[in-house]
């Protein structure tokens, strides 16, 4: 199953360039017109890599 724009963009940008959350949502929502929440960006990063 391939991911989600969420997950691509937290793969892409947070773990491999090391920009903030901050960032990615500025980029999620002008590339995208995602409207997101950074508790959720921060939830979604827990679950991408639990410890």
């Amino acid at each position: 199953m391939k991911p989600d724009i969420i997950t691509e963009a937290l793969k892409t940008y947070f773990i491999e360039k090391g920009k903030t959350l901050k960032v990615i949502q500025r980029y999620l929502s002008i590339r995208y017109r995602l409207s997101t929440d950074e508790k959720l960006l921060e939830k979604r990063l827990q679950n991408l890599a639990p410890n």
